[in-house]
């Protein structure tokens, strides 16, 4: 071997040590031949775990069939580039990878392994869903609004005596529903913490129910824990969905229905229970539709307040409860030393 050849080979290799991305060498049997430092990371096995093993230990068993069908096309010299799947980690966490396959061969030019580079994609989609949700939520929330327009057209026509009567109650019952949906969504940030202690728990909860409860009696015995800034629009949208669903399906959808909301701690944790009965008429149609909504619930409490969200529907009513960090519920409050 000439000079040059070893020095370009150490250059290679300098490169493959000092990738980001795994570099891998296998056979044309999958068995890997080497192994990088950065597979190590992305994968968490040790080169000596892995080398002479098969790489099918790190792919699914739904996904099996993928090795399958790369080899074949490696035999016919085919290059594989960035294709994105699903792999395994040692610890037995599947995550989203982009691999690059290119076919290695002898001196005669027969194919005789191949050598891959993947890459974890973990960061991309976890940025390509939160640029999804944002659309998912607003389609969900246009798709809301037509049933909600009807679920309070209803409500005002076997409330109201008069065609006036039923004009001005519809007003009322839309302009308050306007003012819950700013909580959601306030026109600008408000700097002084003092505004926010105007906005207790119960007020909040109030103020998103009063639009949609009617005439309906609700037994409300949540206390008035101060609610900060950073936690207003997680709880309003949480129980905008409770309500939107309740009026569209459940306990506020019919005059004999029954909405009981509590709170109560639990160390460190406050929890929020809301129970609703109504006929079982309506169960069926309950569960429908709800997974964009349960999402919603889940991810904005988890991310905002730490806090967990679950909702379990029976034949004869709903039964949701928030989990939520009591710190986190009235952080800015507190270091605003309110």
């Amino acid at each position: 071997m000439s000079l040059l050849d070893e020095n370009l080979q150490q250059h290679f290799a300098a490169i493959v040590e000092g990738s980001n991305d795994a570099i891998v060498a296998k056979d044309l049997g999958s068995i890997i031949l080497s192994w990088n430092p950065a597979a190590e990371r992305i994968f968490g096995y040790r080169a000596d775990e892995m080398l002479g093993r098969s790489i099918t230990l790190l792919i699914p068993e739904d996904r099996q069939h993928e090795e399958v069908d790369f080899i074949n096309r490696l035999r016919r010299g085919e290059r594989i580039q960035h294709f994105e799947t699903m792999r395994r980690k040692k610890n037995g966490q599947l995550f989203p990878i982009s691999v690059s396959i290119s076919p290695i061969r002898n001196r005669q030019g027969q194919v005789v392994g191949a050598s891959k580079i993947a890459r974890d994609i973990t960061a991309q989609h976890r940025a390509a869903e939160q640029q999804r949700l944002p659309l998912s939520e607003m389609k969900h929330r246009v798709g809301n609004s037509f049933a909600i327009a009807s679920g309070l057209l209803n409500l005002c026509a076997r409330q109201a005596t008069t065609m006036d009567d039923l004009v001005v109650q519809t007003r009322g019952r839309f302009l308050a529903l306007a003012a819950a949906h700013s909580l959601t969504a306030p026109a600008a940030p408000v700097e002084d913490a003092a505004v926010f202690e105007r906005r207790p728990l119960r007020g909040l909860i109030e103020a998103i129910l009063k639009p949609f409860a009617g005439s309906l009696p609700i037994d409300l015995a949540v206390e008035d824990v101060p609610v900060g800034q950073a936690a207003v629009t997680p709880l309003a949208l949480v129980f905008d969905e409770l309500c939107t669903n309740s009026v569209k399906y459940g306990a506020l959808f019919q005059d004999s229905g029954g909405l009981a909301i509590s709170s109560e701690h639990r160390g460190d944790r406050l929890i929020i229970h809301w129970d609703e009965t109504f006929a079982p008429v309506q169960a069926g149609s309950t569960v429908q539709g709800q997974a964009f909504g349960t999402i919603m619930c889940e991810l904005a409490l988890r991310d905002q307040l730490d806090g967990s969200f679950r909702r379990q529907f029976t034949t004869s009513g709903i039964h949701a409860s928030l989990d939520l960090s009591h710190a986190r519920l009235s952080a800015d409050l507190q270091d605003s030393g309110t």
